[in-house]
């Protein structure tokens, strides 16, 4: 189904009429001389290109974000790596031999 953007001032339904749905009396003349603006099919087009616009917006961003999310990112993966091999070696024979003579 492709979207119209085709504008009526009445109420939707098979009719197309104007300002005729409010206390709708059938013998009433439909109102005359108002205008029906549409746009062309091709100005309703998204484009065929829209994913690869969106793509090297976002990449763009990305390239001119990237130092304040690498440095932290770099800094958490070094602690996690520290972190897992201190707790290894504590829980190690040499790291109990060790944290005896303490």
């Amino acid at each position: 189904m492709r979207p119209s953007a085709i504008r009526f001032s009445g109420m939707p339904g098979p009719r197309r009429e104007w300002i005729r749905w409010f206390g709708d009396k059938e013998g009433i003349a439909v109102q005359r001389g108002v205008y029906q603006y549409s746009l062309s099919p091709f100005q309703l087009k998204v484009g065929p290109h829209w994913a690869r616009g969106y793509l090297e917006g976002a990449l763009r961003h990305l390239k001119g974000e990237a130092p304040f999310y690498t440095v932290p990112f770099l800094f958490g993966i070094g602690l996690y790596v520290w972190a897992n091999d201190h707790y290894a070696y504590v829980h190690s024979k040499a790291g109990h031999v060790e944290g005896e003579d303490v």
